[in-house]
């Protein structure tokens, strides 16, 4: 199991104003969906994959964005606008293991940037956003 260090020490080169990183141990599927903006691209990084009986990678255990589909490699990211509908799959048996984490999009400008964070600070403070 991965312990609140290592995560920490994993993470800490990519933090952004999202500050949402988590793990994944997923059985399950999620269903087709889309994130609420473009102000950020997601990153999948596989770190535990299913592997089929001849120790290969499992073609039931991927991911599709947009019209493209990807079968997960341990180690190597996926990096996608998750504006795009999207969705995963686990048709094994087996756990699979994912890093989530948040990077601005790159086609938002830092002063962009910025402006949004102060945006969302504003909206938090007058309780628009935030609520439990």
């Amino acid at each position: 199991m991965f312990g609140a260090v290592v995560c920490c020490k994993v993470v800490n080169p990519f933090r952004s104003h999202y500050y949402f990183v988590f793990f994944v141990f997923h059985l399950l599927d999620a269903q087709p969906h889309c994130g609420p903006m473009n102000l950020r691209l997601r990153i999948h990084l596989p770190l535990l994959v299913p592997r089929n009986s001849e120790g290969n990678l499992n073609a039931s255990c991927g991911i599709r964005v947009g019209g493209q589909v990807r079968e997960w490699e341990e180690g190597k990211a996926i990096v996608l606008d998750d504006a795009y509908e999207h969705e995963v799959w686990n048709k094994t048996s087996g756990e699979r293991v994912i890093l989530l984490f948040d990077i601005w999009h790159p086609d938002v400008h830092p002063d962009e940037r910025v402006r949004i964070v102060e945006m969302f600070r504003y909206a938090k403070d007058q309780g628009w956003i935030g609520k439990k």
